[in-house]
C-alpha cells in the first residue's frame, strides 16, 4: 500500500506543480487576464478536488503507514477541506463584488496550495522511508 500511496502522492505533487509554476502564470501570459481568469476558474475545481481525493485516500490508509504520516496527511486533508470548500467559493463570490478583497483571498489560496504541496513533500519523503 505504501508504493501506491507513494504513487498518488507524487502524481499529485508534480500535477500541482506543474499547474502552480508553469499552467497558470503562462495562460495568464498568453490570454487576457480576464479570460486566463475563467480558464483557471473552471480548472481549479478539478484540482482541489483531485487534492481532496488524494488526500482523502491518503488519510484513510495513511494509519497504517505511521503516526507521523497519518498525522501529516489528516493535517493536508483538513487544509485542502478548508482550501475546497470554504476559501475557493469565498473568494468566488468576492471577485465580481469587490476586486481588492477577491485579491487578499486569492493570495491565502495560493499559500495554502503552497502549504500543501510541501506537506504532501514531506508525505511523500515519510513513504520512501516506509518502502
Amino acid at each position: 500500500m505504501s508504493k501506491f500511496l507513494f504513487f498518488l502522492n507524487s502524481f499529485y505533487l508534480g500535477m500541482g506543480v506543474f499547474f502552480s509554476i508553469y499552467v497558470a502564470p503562462t495562460l495568464f501570459k498568453v490570454l487576457e487576464k480576464a479570460e486566463a481568469g475563467k480558464v483557471v476558474e473552471k480548472v481549479f475545481p478539478v484540482y482541489f478536488g483531485i487534492s481532496f481525493l488524494v488526500m482523502l485516500f491518503s488519510l484513510v490508509v495513511g494509519w497504517k503507514v505511521s503516526k507521523i504520516f497519518f498525522t501529516v496527511s489528516s493535517v493536508n486533508f483538513l487544509l485542502h477541506g478548508v482550501h475546497l470548500f470554504y476559501v475557493l467559493p469565498k473568494a468566488k463570490s468576492l471577485k465580481v463584488i469587490d476586486y481588492s478583497e477577491f485579491m487578499k483571498w486569492h493570495g491565502v489560496s495560493m499559500g495554502l496550495n503552497l502549504l500543501g504541496l510541501l506537506l504532501v513533500l514531506v508525505m511523500i519523503i515519510l513513504l520512501t522511508r516506509k518502502m
